[in-house]
């Protein structure tokens, strides 16, 4: 078993000079009311809360902040990753300047030196498209789809691109006391969150941003322009074809439809053109029994387009998607046909600094390493015994409302009640971190070492599979401890709350107490929500996928969500541009459960606390708790923005859940007198209590 590094981010000598330095920077100023610190001033208290209720809480800074332009939205979550990133930066260069004189394999060294080497602007950009010559060589060479299966598997061995499938394990959903092997179906050549632009027309113009995008990616790399273009349509060709059998992503909510199982033979029969023993030889990973086809038709997908797409535009595509893995560690030639896309398909264009650029990087490759220095300068103990507490409280309402429902039978009940006793929960960061240790970071190749990063999370796939699945605290991308995020994982039946995502705004022990309950309490509620959403009910207490339900009970609880899927169904974002409801049921049922778990949670601490139950800025608690809510969700974005969210996102825009999910609170109608006849009413009929 790999070593492990105990936690205590500050337990080392350069740990704690890293901080040092990072903090004798100038520090950032403290977020104010432009920034969606909670203020009375971002308010319009001359609108009724009864007629509009988002102009009443929010008024005020809507029409005093301009969204900035290289932003496609605005809102607390941007104000707060922007000032992450910064911190980010700021660790990292101060790592930069000590990584020579730390221990080999520590976190000073391995953030420091990946700095240095991302920061050597001229070195990289004499290098090229150089650094990944080699493994265009070999695409370059193949000659038989034999060939390009292997190539599939050395890339998904190192750092690569998933190139015409992806396949590979986890904990078994049925049983995640063992492991499973999953097909997942290949990434494209766009961002996840974007890809759903492939299945739009093909003269549309995200489309035709996407086919510039290739363009001129391959022309910065050297490519002829004519060949540039030639290959930007055949790849484009090949990914529409691929998409065209994926579950939508109303459909991928749906565990059901991701866990069919097939016979390893069987799934093997479906695509016989790629060698999927020589992919898992190559990989390292031995073949299964059995796999879960978490995208049921990838497979037979896969293997329409290797029987009708030419040798040679199979290599071109493998190709480009190299070129475009990798370019963010080449030269920065290869960075404005990004930007162009993102401006097309988003409306904005953030061309950051190139030390910003590294955040991402770093969270979707040296996570904890970096977290450990971000941590040990940013995080106070203080708010993590504080947030705690505050997550037992909102569990103690959650579970009283399950206790006294009186729509869910005694059997659901029961295993209800013992799925909300055996919820797991973390703040801040782990107990125990990952010991990268062992990974070779150098000062002066930025690819290299991406590719041994990228080998070092194989490796430790690998080694996991010798023994029961173990869950790795705040390891994903979604949770790591500078992920500005918190994230229910259903199989362990818990959720993890980063230590970016405490802070202010959200959250800040200064904050008074509806402040807190509501913003960053009610953010937890969400995600113990998410344990019992329409996704999440399928798993049981063990975070097994499983029916635990009556059949009367989940047509009671469909009966419930469909509440929530007609009201987002009815809003219009853009003329003529509505919500999928189904697509984000699951987020707004966990919008309604954390603002109503929080706001009677608020209540219990006021009662314990009665000094703190008083008027402030005019506002009782319950009403400055749901102006907070409101508040929080305030936003401003470009057309396209909000067009590419609805399309692929179960994220509602931030302006409809800033009111929506309170037309379900009755005690919202109460604190601002809001009866039957005004536009903020929601008849009681149509508000979903489920939980």
């Amino acid at each position: 078993m790999m070593s492990r590094l105990k936690s205590t981010a500050a337990a080392t000598g350069f740990l704690a000079g890293i901080a040092a330095a990072a903090a004798a920077e100038e520090p950032l100023p403290a977020p104010g009311p432009d920034q969606l610190a909670f203020s009375v001033g971002n308010m319009d208290l001359s609108a009724d809360p009864a007629a509009d209720f988002y102009r009443y809480s929010s008024g005020g800074w809507l029409d005093r902040v301009e969204r900035p332009e290289k932003y496609p939205a605005y809102g607390i979550f941007y104000v707060m990753t922007e000032r992450l990133t910064k911190q980010v930066a700021g660790v990292a260069a101060a790592a930069g300047d000590a990584a020579a004189q730390a221990p080999k394999g520590s976190p000073t060294q391995l953030v420091g030196d990946f700095y240095t080497a991302f920061m050597d602007v001229e070195a990289i950009d004499a290098a090229g498209i150089e650094p990944i010559r080699g493994m265009l060589d070999e695409v370059a060479a193949a000659e038989t789809l034999t060939d390009l299966t292997r190539i599939s598997g050395e890339q998904a061995a190192a750092a690569g691109p998933a190139l015409l499938a992806m396949v590979g394990p986890s904990a078994d959903p049925a049983d995640n006391s063992r492991h499973a092997m999953f097909v997942l179906g290949q990434t494209f050549g766009i961002d996840r969150k974007l890809q759903e632009i492939l299945r739009m027309p093909e003269d549309s113009a995200p489309m035709a941003a996407y086919r510039a995008y290739i363009r001129d990616l391959l022309a910065a790399a050297g490519y002829p322009e004519e060949e540039a273009g030639r290959i930007a349509g055949s790849s484009i060709a090949i990914e529409r074809q691929l998409i065209s059998v994926f579950l939508t992503p109303a459909e991928a909510k749906n565990p059901a439809n991701k866990f069919g199982i097939l016979p390893y033979e069987e799934a093997k029969a479906q695509v016989p053109e790629f060698d999927l023993d020589l992919y898992l030889d190559t990989v390292g990973f031995e073949r299964p029994e059995t796999v879960y086809m978490y995208e049921p038709h990838a497979l037979e997908g896969l293997s329409e387009v290797l029987r009708s797409v030419p040798l040679a535009e199979l290599k071109d595509y493998f190709a480009f998607r190299l070129i475009a893995e990798y370019a963010p560690f080449l030269s920065t030639a290869l960075r404005g046909p990004a930007l162009a896309l993102e401006e097309a398909l988003l409306g904005a264009r953030n061309d950051q600094p190139r030390a910003e650029q590294l955040y991402q990087l770093f969270v979707s490759k040296l996570g904890h390493p970096v977290s450990q220095l971000y941590v040990a300068e940013y995080y106070p103990e203080t708010a993590k015994a504080e947030l705690l507490d505050m997550i037992e409280r909102i569990k103690a309402v959650f579970r009283r409302r399950i206790e006294d429902s009186t729509w869910l039978s005694g059997p659901t009940q029961a295993e209800a009640l013992r799925k909300i006793d055996q919820f797991y929960y973390k703040v801040g960061y782990p107990d125990t971190w990952i010991d990268y240790g062992d990974v070779e970071i150098v000062p002066d190749d930025p690819v290299a070492n991406i590719i041994a990063l990228g080998k070092f999370d194989l490796a430790r796939e690998r080694e996991k599979l010798g023994h029961p699945p173990e869950h790795d605290e705040f390891s994903g991308r979604s949770t790591l401890p500078i992920a500005m995020n918190a994230a229910y994982t259903p199989t362990i039946n818990g959720f993890e709350v980063t230590a970016a995502i405490t802070q202010p705004p959200a959250f800040a022990p200064e904050m008074d107490a509806p402040l807190k309950f509501c913003r960053i309490g009610a953010v937890i509620g969400h995600e113990m929500t998410h344990g019992f959403d329409f996704s999440g009910r399928q798993f049981d207490a063990d975070g097994n996928f499983r029916d635990w339900w009556t059949p009367e009970d989940a047509a009671a609880f469909l009966a419930e969500a469909q509440k929530l899927i007609d009201q987002a169904e009815a809003y219009e974002v853009l003329p003529g541009l509505h919500i999928d409801g189904a697509l984000g049921v699951g987020e707004n049922m966990a919008d309604v459960g954390g603002i109503t778990f929080a706001h009677e949670a608020l209540l219990d601490y006021l009662e314990d606390h009665p000094e703190e139950n008083v008027e402030i800025d005019g506002l009782t608690p319950s009403q400055r708790c749901f102006a907070a809510w409101s508040q929080f969700w305030t936003m401003k974005a470009t057309d396209q923005y909000l067009r590419a969210l609805v399309a692929n996102d179960g994220h509602a825009p931030d302006f409809y859940r800033s009111v929506a999910a309170l037309q379900h609170v009755d005690a919202f109608y109460e604190a601002f007198g809001i009866g039957e006849g005004d536009p903020m009413w929601l008849p009681p009929e149509k508000r979903a209590r489920a939980w």
